[in-house]
């Protein structure tokens, strides 16, 4: 950590490191995970009792961000606001980008007995759900992989395009999952994929290829080298239809994704 973010930070806990409302004030982001720069703006986690969350809940206030502490030119705090209703529902049924918004924190106040160990729940990957995680992740790549070839023979650039996030972003996953390491979101993907120790053979040259001269070639040996890491074939999965129940359907069991409103 860079001395002007550790005097940034002691900075902000003077300011609100006192408040009996916040029973917990975390610090994740770049700089818990290992990927800060020298001008990265620093992330805390507020901890609240359930009265004040409800209170900035309905304010719209769970989210702030403090400009007049930092000691660096253009830096800032970003602050999330939590509970611990809402931690235990993390670790209950969290995605993994909400698990990993709490990964690898640093406590920097602390009002709660068991925090460590609510945290180790919260931070647990769902090692139960891994095998069924596998068959939907490939059933994506088989299915961005098929969309990919449609999008190059209708010449639809946007599709190109949206084609090749998905089949990265599964691949990924599909190496992510089998590591039993939680999906960070889109900013972090590659670094936290970079980190496995389990990949397939030539993995990170194959990813970089694809990113660098994306072509039908190069999604064809990067999915192939990603099956053969997953265990599975095309014909061990029925991608079509989980895709159907992943991607078109998944508006049934509850509001679907903001993408398809």
């Amino acid at each position: 950590m860079e001395q002007h973010h550790r005097e940034s930070i002691e900075r902000f806990l003077e300011k609100y490191g006192h408040d009996q409302s916040f029973r917990a004030i975390l610090l994740g982001g770049s700089i818990a995970h290992g990927f800060a720069k020298p001008d990265s703006d620093i992330d805390v986690l507020i901890v609240a009792d359930e009265a004040e969350y409800e209170r900035r809940k309905k304010e719209h206030r769970l989210a702030f961000s403090v400009w007049d502490v930092c000691t660096y030119e253009g830096g800032y705090v970003d602050c999330k606001v939590v509970s611990r209703s809402f931690m235990e529902l993390v670790a209950e049924r969290g995605s993994d980008p909400a698990r990993y918004a709490f990964k690898d924190c640093r406590v920097l106040v602390n009002r709660t007995a068991d925090l460590e160990a609510l945290l180790a729940r919260v931070t647990a990957y769902p090692v139960r759900q891994k095998a069924d995680r596998r068959e939907r992740f490939v059933s994506q790549l088989l299915a961005w992989k098929w969309y990919y070839g449609e999008a190059l023979r209708k010449d639809n650039p946007y599709l190109v395009w949206l084609s090749l996030q998905k089949i990265v972003l599964f691949a990924c996953r599909i190496v992510l999952n089998e590591n039993e390491t939680l999906y960070p979101y889109h900013k972090w993907l590659l670094a936290e994929t970079k980190r496995a120790a389990n990949k397939p053979e030539r993995f990170d040259g194959l990813l970089d290829r694809l990113l660098v001269s994306p072509d039908l070639e190069a999604v064809r040996q990067l999915a192939d080298a990603v099956l053969r890491f997953s265990g599975l074939t095309e014909r061990d999965v029925d991608w079509p239809n989980r895709f159907l129940l992943d991607s078109e359907w998944n508006w049934i069991a509850h509001e679907p994704p903001v993408d398809d409103l």
